[in-house]
């Protein structure tokens, strides 16, 4: 069984003319009826991918270096993708083989579909699979008891597609690219595709404000040493607050934004806040995102999309402004930074009852002066500010009371460790 690291002499090598001789072989193995409209969002750019597989999750049997699972369905219920493409004849054979298992699913005409244009946007888009493939994989590893080793096995795949995702897969796609525009391999030293153009800083549409998104919160009441005392702590950062349903959800609209939180419990103090970023200040949010190769569709279709930025709601009222930076799918706020006391020293920084400071001018000042500083978090701090509505956040979610299960005997919970 190869390994799936095989390098390709000269560029891309075609699999399909080998898949199509070894199915002409063995008949038995012609499990591809996938659809391109049903294909699986994880798998990599390539002749092959998963579409409506079934959720026996078998595929790693025969071909553990180019198939992986989801959880699409909840545990042990996962359909089946392809994380690697095939390299060479034996990396071929393996995954005709792994595909057998998906009882039609799986797909091999790809190239019919991948554009140049769709390869670069799934590129641009990969840290979506990089969270889904880092949070999953995390989870199924401290799975116990008798799927143990299924799991085990399973997150394992997910971490060979993130080392590919780090590693070798930049490369394939160049030369991917090369194939499907000039239907050849590129020559050694030919010129191959570059998948990410580099982005020049425009100059900014506006120097007003900007609706980056909406988010749902509570304040909170925060008294700790190197932040403001406040009973409202309100910012646009869940390192200080939560956000809901989860931290860092962003939504397009208010309608979104109550819906996503119509079924789980909410504080009787929780509201909407909108996030606007002045427009010469927008472009190092959006830089930090792209070199971050995280998944912010709300913020960067906003902030960076080809689309005007959508104005804000009616009904909604100033609150205040603050300083933040993006650090890797984490908006960071100046106050979890230890600058405040620092910041009330040497500029004369107030805040009020929320942790907000009073105006542009003064956010400003702050984020120049934290910008110069090399003990923060590795971001450029910019200015924002906060709108907020005072209609109460609506919901249906209803505890449910359930009774305790009997405690399990001491040496049950320990041959569940094992």
């Amino acid at each position: 069984m190869d390994d799936g690291t095989t390098p390709v002499p000269g560029g891309y090598w075609d699999p399909l003319p080998t898949a199509r001789r070894l199915l002409a072989e063995n008949p038995s193995l012609d499990q591809f009826g996938g659809l391109w409209a049903g294909r699986n969002w994880r798998n990599v750019p390539g002749p092959f991918y998963g579409a409506d597989t079934d959720t026996m999750q078998m595929g790693r049997l025969d071909a553990p270096f180019h198939i992986a699972y989801d959880d699409e369905f909840g545990p042990l219920d996962g359909q089946e993708f392809v994380y690697r493409q095939p390299t060479d004849a034996a990396q071929t054979k393996d995954l005709l083989s792994g595909c057998f298992f998906g009882h039609g699913g799986f797909a091999m005409d790809g190239d019919e579909h991948w554009t140049d244009a769709s390869v670069r946007e799934w590129w641009q888009e990969r840290g979506r699979v990089r969270e889904w493939a880092i949070t999953t994989s995390d989870r199924w590893s401290r799975v116990h008891g008798q799927y143990r080793e299924h799991y085990r096995d399973a997150a394992q795949g997910l971490r060979d597609y993130l080392a590919h995702l780090d590693g070798g897969l930049n490369e394939y796609l160049r030369n991917y690219l090369f194939h499907l525009t000039e239907g050849r391999s590129p020559l050694p030293g030919e010129a191959r595709p570059i998948l990410l153009r580099p982005r020049r800083p425009a100059p900014p549409r506006t120097t007003d404000p900007l609706l980056a998104g909406y988010f749902v919160a509570a304040p909170e009441s925060l008294h700790g040493s190197g932040i403001p005392r406040t009973e409202l702590l309100t910012t646009a950062s869940a390192c200080l607050i939560d956000q809901l349903p989860q931290d860092g959800c962003w939504f397009a609209t208010p309608a979104e934004a109550l819906a996503a939180c119509a079924t789980v419990a909410v504080p009787a103090d929780a509201r909407l806040f909108a996030l606007l970023v002045p427009g010469d200040h927008a472009y190092a949010l959006v830089t930090d995102i792209r070199e971050a190769e995280t998944y912010e569709p709300v913020l960067l279709a906003h902030l960076d999309g080809p689309d005007p930025t959508p104005e804000p709601a009616d009904g909604g009222r100033a609150l205040g402004w603050e300083v933040l930076g993006y650090d890797h799918g984490i908006l960071h706020t100046w106050l979890c930074n230890n600058l405040h006391n620092d910041a009330v020293r040497d500029l004369g920084i107030t805040t009020d009852n929320h942790g907000l400071l009073p105006d542009r001018t003064t956010a400003e000042r702050l984020a120049t002066w934290a910008n110069a500083r090399d003990d923060t978090k590795p971001v450029t701090w910019f200015p924002a500010t906060l709108l907020t509505w005072d209609i109460p956040i609506e919901t249906t979610f209803v505890p449910v009371a359930t009774a305790q299960p009997a405690p399990t005997p001491w040496w049950q919970r320990l041959a569940d460790l094992f």
